[in-house]
């Protein structure tokens, strides 16, 4: 393979479409003999866990439910879970939910495969053996873990969001079925939403960006700038649908490409417990204007999907208005919160993003002192 050569990668087997989980029993059954099925108690109060469950139960597939997974879960919530895969004799996880419950189901996988701790496994391609399948099932439109080779989970002893990037934490499977989205609050669905649009972008202006990344995160983003207040306020069935094949789509983008700047500013945030999709969304205007500059003729596919007509420039400077009027649409916050994320916070938040694994992927370099200034833009400091 030549010097610049690029190399597009996706072995999870994707089943989509209104009713898809029905399918779930046949892809457990093709996978191991015990499902481990990953989730949270949220899932499990609203009844999508017995629903999913319940699909097992009628093909006599056998199963235990470990729904202890957090907000942001790190290192103690998957050595919980690998204790119980363990001990029930699981030889496939069922991470069901949003990006909390699938990231930890692809930890549990991993660590239950390789043993140790998480934390052994930081990092680039650190595991000596595969994980145990995973069939990832998303109730929510955002995370995109779904078909992701990025597992990002916390270790609390640093405060810090760590990634685990490996080719082979691939889902073997994901299921994506708008149709458990329906009982979704719009709130979680319009955070998991911006996250999703945030995929798309930050792949756009990605130094790993190609051919295959760019037509993926110009459609999914234009697709979700048309389907995210249809499919977060309202209860249309197939908005959602919509919505969650471009949440897909998207981290397909950023999977290739690996995320830029918006990523690098938000995963710090997590040490404030801020939610990564509302930190990434947060962030996601601040890094488009400082990439404008050079990225614009990247942008100008997604405005010209959305019917805007102009040179480049003109067409980036509309896609960030589209973001801005999106964002006001629905509601969502477009400053960070100063009590949340106090002034003193920020030379520690630029360090910390220094430190991100892809903090140099952004076709526009970032300088401490640049970072500095988009976190006082994004506190309305500057």
């Amino acid at each position: 393979m030549s010097q610049a050569s690029r190399m597009f990668y996706m072995p999870t087997r994707i089943v989509h479409g209104l009713g898809a989980v029905s399918a779930l029993s046949a892809q457990v059954a093709a996978a191991g003999s015990k499902a481990f099925v990953c989730a949270d108690k949220g899932l499990t109060a609203a009844g999508i866990t017995a629903r999913v469950t319940g699909v097992l139960d009628e093909a006599g597939v056998p199963y235990t439910v470990f729904d202890d997974v957090e907000e942001d879960p790190g290192v103690k919530t998957v050595s919980a879970g690998v204790a119980v895969f363990a001990a029930e004799g699981c030889d496939v996880v069922v991470a069901l939910g949003g990006g909390s419950p699938m990231c930890a189901g692809k930890g549990i996988a991993l660590v239950a495969a390789n043993g140790g701790t998480l934390t052994d496994y930081e990092g680039f391609q650190k595991a000596a053996k595969p994980p145990f399948p995973v069939i990832a099932i998303p109730t929510t439109a955002g995370s995109g873990t779904e078909v992701s080779k990025v597992t990002i989970l916390t270790d609390e002893e640093r405060s810090f969001k760590m990634s685990i990037l490996d080719e082979r934490t691939f889902p073997t499977v994901a299921i994506l079925d708008g149709s458990l989205m329906e009982s979704l609050p719009a709130w979680p669905a319009l955070v998991a939403g911006m996250d999703a649009l945030a995929h798309a972008l930050d792949a756009i202006w990605s130094v790993g960006a190609t051919d295959f990344s760019d037509g993926m995160a110009a459609t999914s983003a234009a697709t979700i700038f048309e389907t995210l207040p249809k499919a977060a306020l309202t209860g249309d069935l197939a908005a959602k649908q919509s919505m969650l094949e471009a949440s897909s789509i998207a981290n397909l983008a950023t999977g290739t490409a690996l995320p830029g700047l918006a990523h690098v500013l938000s995963q710090p945030l997590g040490r404030l417990h801020l939610s990564h999709g509302l930190a990434t969304g947060i962030m996601l205007p601040y890094a488009m204007e400082f990439n404008i500059s050079v990225a614009a003729h990247k942008l100008a596919p997604v405005a010209r999907l959305l019917n805007a007509e102009g040179d480049d420039r003109d067409l980036a400077e509309y896609v960030l208005e589209r973001l801005w009027q999106l964002m006001d649409d629905v509601g969502f916050p477009t400053k960070l919160d100063p009590a949340q994320v106090p002034l003193e916070e920020i030379p520690a938040l630029v360090d910390q993003c220094t430190k991100v694994v892809n903090y140099r992927l952004n076709m526009r370099q970032a300088s401490p002192a640049d970072l500095t200034r988009l976190y006082r833009r994004a506190l309305g400091e500057e």
